[in-house]
């Protein structure tokens, strides 16, 4: 087989023959320009290892010319930003775009402007950068299977990195109709931050076909999540021992920082804890982002939980409903419990889409009240914010979905289709498509038929 064959290959998804092929002719030394080379590269992406795939990339860059030159650096920009190396990531992308020409193929600009919207979003400009994303996930071209990442996945998780976890998955419910791997570990993901744990478990039994190691990692801490989740330590330890292989060699990717939170606080040893801790630290050293000292903060209250600890230093929270909740559990530790407050503040974690949270929150107090009937009514507070997950699913039943009904309201409010994506994280394009499905559904007409239903039902 030829390097060609094996970039074939690797496009079509047979990434076992198209890695053994490209090691042969790499140890061979017959690779002509740079094909198996660019296997290996993607293939190490896909194994985790960012930044070792952005050093291949780049030497693939200097090795060609031309358009070929400028999709390799790009990529190489990609893998850099996934990883946190945003300095080299942005010097990446300056050194392709010097090097593009005004006649370069269509596929290459969306690959640099999806660069560019990457870097955004690991900044934590996740408004702009999820508009971009979503944008150029529908555009004309297909994407480059060469690349470590595809746009609509990566607005996906940029939503949840950033909090938007009602916004993510109305844009999983948008790419429905092509499920990857990827996509049904996203909605694992989802699912275990929300509390809806049988459906985040038939979520991860739906990856039938085997992932390479970077998806591995998420599905390992939806994994450590269930078994978190349910109490049982010796499943917890015996969890840990199926997923440290997979966590194992792992380059930390700053926009899945709340998924390796989750390994910390589940893992099997305190060496496996320190050696996550540690990968986290230095990512946050390297982003130098306010969004991912928050998150990293988090965990930090989150790991003294589980570890019993009396004290715990809250600093650096301030975005809702986290930094409540980091108070309170700080207060909680140290045995000062108000029941109406945790009740407040669970309260608030359940609104924004956390009621498992909610539900730990309140037992934790209560186990650490000395007054036993309030300690059973915050049982049972936590008990209700739990179960409302099951009702919020069940949604209106005015025929429109939850994006359809966004959408609507936004209507009634006079935005355009071009503020309403804005408002949204989706493009005008798609604010177009749902507008003519509300029609549909709703069997009106004209505008003013339209918002005169749309009054009716949403009033």
């Amino acid at each position: 087989m030829t390097a060609l064959s094996a970039e074939l290959a690797w496009r079509e998804g047979d990434t076992a023959s198209a890695i053994a092929t490209a090691d042969r002719i790499l140890t061979e030394g017959t690779d002509q320009d740079c094909l198996a080379a660019g296997v290996a590269a993607a293939a190490a992406a896909a194994d985790g290892a960012l930044f070792d795939a952005a050093a291949r990339w780049r030497v693939i860059a200097t090795s060609l010319t031309g358009a070929p030159a400028v999709a390799a650096a790009a990529r190489a920009a990609l893998a850099a930003c996934l990883a946190g190396d945003l300095a080299t990531a942005t010097e990446d992308l300056a050194g392709a775009r010097s090097k593009l020409s005004g006649a370069a193929p269509r596929g290459l600009t969306v690959l640099l402007d999806g660069v560019d919207a990457a870097l955004q979003a690991v900044r934590g400009e996740v408004g702009p950068a999820v508009r971009k994303l979503a944008g150029l996930s529908a555009a004309t071209v297909p994407a480059d299977p060469m690349a470590a990442e595809q746009w609509g996945d990566l607005a996906v998780t940029a939503l949840i990195a950033g909090g938007h976890d009602s916004t993510a998955v109305e844009l999983l419910e948008i790419f429905a109709d092509h499920p990857t791997p990827r996509r049904h570990l996203l909605t694992a993901w989802l699912h275990l931050r929300a509390g809806r744990l049988a459906a985040a478990r038939t979520e991860i039994a739906a990856c039938t076909t085997p992932v390479l190691r970077r998806d591995a990692l998420l599905a390992a801490a939806v994994t450590i999540g269930l078994a978190r989740r349910t109490g049982d330590e010796e499943s917890l330890r015996a969890t840990w021992r199926r997923v440290a292989p997979v966590v194992a060699g792992v380059d930390l990717e700053p926009l899945l920082l709340d998924a390796w939170g989750e390994l910390s606080a589940g893992a099997g040893s305190a060496f496996e804890r320190d050696t996550i801790v540690d990968a986290m630290t230095a990512a946050v050293t390297r982003v130098n982002a306010k969004w991912c000292t928050e998150t990293d903060n988090w965990w930090r209250v989150q790991r003294a939980v589980v570890a019993g600890e009396k004290t715990v230093l809250v600093v650096e929270l301030t975005v809702e409903p986290r930094a409540s909740a980091a108070r309170m559990w700080a207060d909680i530790l140290s045995g000062n419990v108000d029941p109406v407050a945790v009740t407040a503040t669970a309260d608030r974690l359940a609104t924004a889409g956390h009621p498992w949270d909610a539900m730990a929150l309140c037992g934790a107090a209560a186990a650490r009240m000395s007054n036993p009937a309030e300690a059973r009514e915050l049982l049972s507070t936590g008990r209700a914010l739990r179960a409302r997950i099951g009702t919020e699913e069940s949604g209106p039943t005015d025929g429109l979905s939850k994006r359809e009904r966004a959408v609507g309201e936004l209507l009634l409010e006079g935005l355009t289709h071009k503020e309403i994506g804005a408002r949204l994280y989706i493009s005008p394009k798609t604010v177009e498509q749902h507008v003519a499905k509300i029609r549909q559904k709703l069997a009106v007409g004209g505008r003013a038929e339209l918002m005169a239903s749309l009054r009716a039902r949403l009033a």
